[in-house]
């Protein structure tokens, strides 16, 4: 989920005005003409950089399923054991941590500490509770780490009609909107950002990296988080690095690549630091000037990831309001310095994402095409 800010949140420092001549390669201009899509300048294309051989650890695998809530929205999950009991931990590349509703926790699966700690997310939702440690294994993975034992939930400041506010702590879920026992029990934040008392536990277990193969609807069987992939498993993968100017910054941002998403048929671009987010299932625009109007159902868009030159090395194509994964809403947020895209889900839809926290980078390998979805343009 969009990640707002801990008690341990620090400001990223300002960054560069972000620079908008992606020189995507022949492959994509010739898709990019088709959709009626000029970027502002082309040039010839990069060479894909080759992934870096990573620290070795132990594979594990676990399946990815999918839930639907009440309203349509799509929730992804996995099956977590914490201390001795199994929990349904809803996935979040969005912000950073192991939260846990005390809900069907054994008391002896966690030891509490005196130090407390909170997270807030976009939507306004708060979690407030203790720092507690745990054995925790995901899949094969398992060791000692820290979580956030959650004992209050709450609605951020001038956010008072959040969807906390319509449920009781009793039977709040987490992920789970304004209706009651929908969601998760926890939440399994894996953003590669950096906290101070609550971590990502996937790295605390011996993760070096990680795979991210979303469920989509129309393909059987769940999906799959993946652990220490093996060298072979992470062949055809484009990496493109993180955005440096905010390698200090904990939640979401931390892992904001650049890109733009363009118009197809107005020729609109918004160009900026892109937020992959299986947490937030939408797009949004947030910026100090929101563009004239709406982009109304029907529009293509194409969204470009590019490394620091501005060379596009992954390309995505979409039509708005296919579905709840491309309904487009723009904020406006006065005294932004740069753009901000907020993809969601969307580039899980038509890429294996591997995160790799070690060489600060995100890479995209093109999934198989699904008919009416979103898919990879070719960039080779």
């Amino acid at each position: 989920m969009w990640y707002v800010g801990s008690h341990q949140t620090g400001s990223p420092r300002r960054s560069a005005p972000f620079r908008s001549g992606f020189r995507p390669s022949k492959p994509v201009r010739r898709a990019a003409r088709a959709s009626a899509i000029i970027l502002a300048s082309i040039g010839s294309p990069a060479a894909t950089p080759a992934m870096p051989r990573a620290t070795t650890g132990q594979r594990a695998e676990v399946p990815i399923r999918e839930v639907v809530l009440g309203d349509g929205t799509r929730r992804y999950g996995v099956s977590i054991v914490i201390g001795t009991t199994r929990v349904e931990a809803g996935l979040d590349t969005g912000s950073t941590g192991l939260r846990v509703l005390p809900t069907g926790l054994a008391q002896e699966d966690v030891r509490p500490t005196p130090a407390t700690d909170y997270m807030e997310y976009g939507g306004g939702v708060r979690l407030d509770g203790n720092v507690a440690e745990a054995s925790v294994a995901v899949g094969a993975l398992r060791g000692n780490a820290t979580l956030q034992l959650v004992r209050a939930v709450s609605c951020v400041r001038g956010k008072a009609d959040c969807t906390a506010a319509a449920v009781s702590f009793a039977r709040y879920r987490i992920m789970g909107g304004d209706k009651p026992d929908e969601g998760f029990a926890a939440i399994l934040g894996i953003n590669m950002g950096a906290a101070a008392d609550v971590a990502n536990p996937l790295r605390g277990l011996g993760a070096h990296r990680w795979i991210i193969d979303l469920p989509r609807p129309g393909e059987p069987g769940p999906g799959r988080l993946v652990l220490n992939p093996t060298e072979a498993e992470t062949a055809g993968y484009a990496p493109v690095e993180i955005v440096d100017s905010f390698a200090a910054a904990r939640g979401s941002l931390h892992d904001a690549v650049r890109g733009c998403l363009v118009n197809g048929t107005s020729r609109e671009k918004t160009c900026g630091a892109v937020v992959l987010d299986i947490g937030d299932p939408g797009l949004r625009i947030v910026s100090a000037n929101t563009p004239a109007g709406p982009w109304p159902g029907g529009t293509p868009i194409t969204l470009f990831f590019a490394d620091a030159a501005g060379h596009v090395h992954t390309a995505e194509q979409a039509t708005i309001g296919m579905d709840q994964t491309t309904t487009l809403v723009f904020e406006n947020r006065p005294g932004a310095h740069q753009p901000f895209i907020l993809t969601g889900v969307l580039p899980y839809l038509s890429y294996s994402v591997l995160y790799d926290p070690e060489h600060g980078t995100i890479a995209f390998k093109p999934r198989s095409k699904l008919a009416g979805a979103p898919f990879a343009l070719p960039t080779d």
